[in-house]
């Protein structure tokens, strides 16, 4: 798993822009929503797994982060790939591009709970996705090649389209030309 200097730190997923605002709060809220609304307990035992800055505590309660970014300051400081705590539910929100198929393949087999709710952006445009991501080895994936890797029984609790702009860029990465993109912020509960 890599990790990346842009994403140390725990003003990480604070940024005014629109695009975190929804990314990193309203979508939060939206989701929480409807895991109340279809009677989904949220009121027990989570893992936060690669959430090291804790944005998810602000949402959810009996929440443990688990995150490899000391910077970061998570409640357990261990690798997500191998970390055995049980938990009742594990959060992985935009977890999955920092991970190779192999690695999120080995993630799944290697969670220990009793439900899975995962929180990730696709892209139908990964060229432009990878051009405004320069310097970074991430593994961005369009729907298709997501859903080849998580576990069969999931189900879609979420899905929402917004439009990524220079400014959530330029916050997440600094001054640079970058190409407006649609992407598409989905929700899987297992």
């Amino acid at each position: 798993m890599l990790t990346y200097t842009i994403d140390k730190g725990k003003e990480f997923g604070y940024w005014n822009d629109d695009v975190s605002k929804y990314l990193y709060h309203d979508s939060l809220i939206e989701i929480k929503y409807f895991l109340k609304k279809n009677n989904i307990n949220i009121n027990c035992s989570i893992g936060d797994f690669g959430g090291g800055n804790g944005i998810l505590k602000n949402y959810f309660q009996n929440l443990t982060t688990i995150d490899s970014d000391v910077n970061k300051n998570p409640d357990i400081l261990d690798n997500i790939l191998t970390h055995k705590n049980y938990y009742d539910l594990v959060i992985l929100r935009y977890v999955l591009h920092y991970l190779n198929d192999y690695e999120v393949i080995k993630l799944f087999k290697n969670i220990n709970a009793k439900n899975i709710l995962i929180i990730q952006f696709i892209n139908k445009d990964l060229r432009s996705k990878y051009l405004n991501s320069k310097n970074e080895l991430k593994y961005f994936r369009n729907e298709q090649h997501l859903m080849q890797l998580i576990p069969i029984k999931n189900k879609k609790i979420y899905s929402k389209e917004y439009l990524v702009t220079k400014e959530y860029y330029i916050n997440r990465i600094g001054i640079g030309k970058y190409i407006k993109h649609k992407e598409i912020l989905n929700a899987y509960y297992i």
